[in-house]
């Protein structure tokens, strides 16, 4: 008749066991605290490579951080094309803020209707991701299936939407204490409208006549992230 594992074999099991759930607590701890450190890891979930790490990674981390914080709520990042900076101030930010607060709504808004619905993909795969739901318990409704907008069960998301188009009906933030999400804006102009007076002039009367309205509290974080253009 065979016989069971030994106590020793039980014990190592145990050991184990708990091994495996101190280090993935332990990364989960790290993810949440840090912004450079989700970034590192859900970079390299996403696109199957290392996050190539840059001084002035850590440096906008750290604003990213103070962000979370609360220490910072109005946030200009202007670094050039290239950077990667739209993957670690938008796509890892809000994956990171739902994780944190699965009630937690953003606006993210950019001067063209494809990046936007591309961020908003890429934050969807990464909240999706088998690696993420290991750490964290965030689930979509099943009706967040169209790319501008999708929500989580716990009544948080994202509405992503072209700088000059319509963000009614949907307010960045919530009327409660701590982070409860942020407006995000990406390139509000593109390069070839720089020039124009016009054109600065419209996305500028955006800020007051639209995306000033969109914040449920005046000290939901806003972070605007370009280039300088002019």
């Amino acid at each position: 008749m065979p016989l069971g594992p030994s106590l020793e074999q039980r014990l190592q099991q145990i050991i184990e066991t708990d091994k495996t759930a101190v280090l993935k607590t332990l990364d989960r701890l790290a993810f949440e605290q840090s912004q450079l450190e989700f970034t590192r890891r859900f970079f390299e979930v996403r696109e199957g490579a290392p996050f190539k790490l840059g001084a002035h990674h850590a440096v906008i981390a750290k604003a990213l951080d103070d962000v979370f914080a609360g220490k910072i709520t109005r946030l200009l990042i202007n670094i050039p094309p290239g950077y990667t900076k739209t993957q670690m101030c938008v796509v890892d930010f809000v994956a990171r803020g739902l994780a944190l607060n699965p009630k937690a709504r953003f606006i993210h808004a950019s001067y063209a209707e494809s990046l936007v619905g591309h961020n908003s993909m890429a934050i969807k795969d990464t909240v999706q991701s088998p690696v993420f739901q290991t750490f964290w318990n965030v689930s979509l409704r099943p009706d967040a299936k169209a790319k501008g907008l999708w929500k989580t069960q716990q009544g948080g998301g994202i509405l992503a939407r072209p700088s000059g188009g319509s963000i009614t009906g949907f307010r960045a933030g919530r009327m409660e204490p701590g982070f409860t999400g942020a407006l995000i804006i990406d390139d509000p102009l593109k390069p070839d409208d720089a020039e124009q007076f016009n054109s600065r002039a419209k996305v500028n009367r955006r800020w007051d006549t639209t995306f000033k309205s969109r914040l449920a509290r005046e000290d939901i974080p806003v972070i605007v992230i370009m280039q300088r253009l002019h």
